[in-house]
């Protein structure tokens, strides 16, 4: 662990790192804060229709940027002779990306006449698309931002502007007598989310808005069918992918909701929420450490990405450990903030939390393996393995209610993240495991050479 804090601190990303990590900090509090405010000023049912609108868009928002953020980091280039052919990929992405949200806004549209017929809360469904097509653009952007390394912009819009300024707006809705219910709860929050976006992407316009225009013509014209031919394929990949991460992210809250009712999913949202605490150490480091990692294996530097994995994940771990013995001291107050009937389940917080732990345990296996072109992997394996996790996922909720949803949790958490070791070990010869930072290779002289090199 010292040895990576003192590795950042000679490193020219200390500030970018502290930026990142103090900004999903703050995120973190600002979410809670809001989801506090919206628990306050709504009814426990009112409380449950918002956190299932959220989510549904949430995850629906998740697969609808098509992994043009993911296309991003894997191709999107710093250096100075690079700056045409990433004018061609922003290109590609944006087409990409307004296929997606006129599907999601002509959906919306239909919806608004159909809802006339479907029972509540199955009748406000166009509230959740419409958060879905802003929760794109802003996931593809805060990503664009991140490979230029200017983290405060493509962190602090969402992440504090947007999550802070909600609390703010649902208290000024309650005040001013508009805030009747979950409706005017989303209205408010997708308002403001519109505006967080639009002020990122104006900074995207002047760094690549030459690149947009219409008949713009790209570098390389004869190289430009093949790239773009792979670029498709890869794109239907992340997208099926990012499409299975949305469910393990927001499944069991929609679940909960549609079969246990809408009181219970309010209290499991909250309870996801606190475990998902223990995710900010991987969270903030992805933020930095992944481009670290990702310049590392373009330079094949396998010794040095090995180091750095080893110890960004041991990081992680650790924190995420501590954290979750705080929340065994605090879980039950925690709770209670919200609604104190809450506290009866705070054995589901609890097999919560040991998920997050697990998952920070194998810290960025993930993203190596969508870099390193894992997606049909990934693909083909989450498919058998989601395919399991809901038939267990029912089964358990049928059984044990909502703590055979969050054990549901656990159980594809471990088995989703053995499977990425697999992978990670196969293709670049890499542990990334928070137990790596105990071997050898992880020192300054030793290194793994991966498989695909090797011969």
């Amino acid at each position: 662990m010292h040895k990576l804090v003192a590795t950042i601190r000679r490193s020219t990303l200390s500030g970018p790192f502290a930026t990142a990590f103090v900004t999903r900090f703050g995120s973190a509090v600002l979410g809670f804060l809001t989801l506090l405010a919206a628990s306050r000023l709504l009814s426990t049912y009112e409380y449950g229709v918002y956190v299932f609108l959220f989510s549904i868009g949430s995850g629906i928002g998740l697969v609808a940027v098509l992994g043009q953020h993911n296309l991003l980091l894997k191709h999107y280039r710093m250096d100075g002779g690079s700056a045409a052919a990433n004018g061609v990929l922003v290109r590609h992405n944006i087409v990409w990306l307004g296929l997606a949200l006129a599907l999601l806004l002509g959906t919306g549209s239909v919806l608004i006449l159909a809802e006339r017929n479907l029972p509540d809360p199955y009748d406000r469904l166009h509230l959740a698309l419409a958060f879905a097509a802003v929760f794109a653009v802003s996931e593809y952007l805060q990503n664009f931002f991140r490979i230029h390394r200017r983290f405060a912009l493509a962190l602090l819009p969402r992440e504090i502007v947007w999550r802070g300024g909600c609390a703010v707006m649902l208290y000024l809705g309650s005040l001013a007598g508009v805030l009747y219910g979950a409706t005017e709860a989303m209205e408010l929050v997708l308002a403001l989310f519109i505006a967080a976006t639009a002020f990122q992407f104006v900074h995207l316009v002047r760094l690549h808005g030459v690149d947009m225009r219409p008949g713009r013509a790209g570098a390389e014209p004869s190289e430009r069918p093949a790239e773009r031919a792979a670029w498709r394929s890869q794109s239907l990949f992340f997208t099926a992918n990012n499409g299975l991460h949305a469910l393990s992210l927001y499944l069991e809250t929609v679940i909960v909701g549609a079969v246990l009712g809408m009181e219970e999913a309010a209290f499991y949202f909250v309870a996801l929420r606190y475990a998902t605490l223990l995710l900010l150490p991987v969270a903030a480091i992805d933020t930095v450490g992944l481009p670290m990692i990702a310049a590392r294996i373009q330079a094949a530097d396998w010794p040095g990405v090995q180091r750095l994995v080893a110890r960004l994940s041991f990081a992680s771990f650790l924190i995420s450990v501590a954290g979750a013995l705080a929340m065994l001291v605090v879980g039950p107050y925690a709770l209670a903030l919200f609604k104190p009937d809450f506290v009866a389940h705070i054995d589901v917080l609890s097999v919560l939390c040991l998920s997050s732990v697990v998952g920070s345990f194998f810290g960025s296996g993930v993203s190596l393996l969508m870099i390193g072109g894992g997606e049909r992997f990934l693909l083909v394996s989450n498919t058998i393995l989601f395919a399991v996790y809901g038939l267990l996922l029912c089964g358990l909720a049928d059984i044990l209610g909502m703590l055979g949803v969050a054990v549901a949790s656990l159980m594809v958490t471990l088995s989703y993240n053995l499977v990425v070791v697999f992978w990670v070990r196969q293709r670049w010869g890499i542990d990334n495991m928070a137990t790596a930072i105990l071997r050898p290779s992880t020192g300054a002289t030793g290194g793994l050479v991966p498989r695909h090199a090797a011969g």
